[in-house]
């Protein structure tokens, strides 16, 4: 695990990447950890994760910032912890506000937040539609 400190002017791009997402943070230090995936810290606590060349916010931060959520029915959870695509069918309701390219938490039926997802698609699209119109899962606690 490599893992260091970003230059003033690393975390202040950072910072302008939590800043799009709506996320105020007081740390004036970031690090950086990188393996086999990339991950910003504000102290211990990871804020940002790279997934596939894009910047986005992690489970933990979210959490904290009171993102929107969506509750998903368990066979919609199932599909997700083999790499499936959250689709409108296995919604069971949102809890906020969803746009398009925007991210949210995904919660399971019992309230545990299993993972974060990036909308894909229109919030009247993924309540209304039955098939189709989907959320991309990028983190996901098993």
């Amino acid at each position: 695990m490599k893992r260091h400190f970003l230059s003033k002017r690393e975390t202040k791009e950072f910072k302008e990447i939590l800043d799009n997402f709506g996320i105020a943070i007081e740390s004036k230090t970031l690090e950086i950890e990188e393996n086999d995936h990339a991950v910003i810290f504000d102290s211990s606590i990871p804020i940002l994760v790279r997934v596939q060349g894009r910047w986005l916010p992690t489970l933990k931060i979210m959490k904290s910032q009171n993102f929107p959520k969506v509750v998903i029915d368990q066979g919609a959870y199932n599909g997700i912890k083999n790499g499936a695509n959250l689709y409108s069918a296995g919604i069971k309701s949102v809890v906020g506000t969803l746009r398009k390219g925007m991210t949210c938490i995904i919660e399971d039926a019992d309230g545990r937040q299993v993972g974060s997802a990036t909308v894909e698609s229109e919030e009247a699209d993924i309540i209304s539609r039955k098939k189709g119109s989907y959320l991309k899962v990028y983190e996901l606690y098993k």
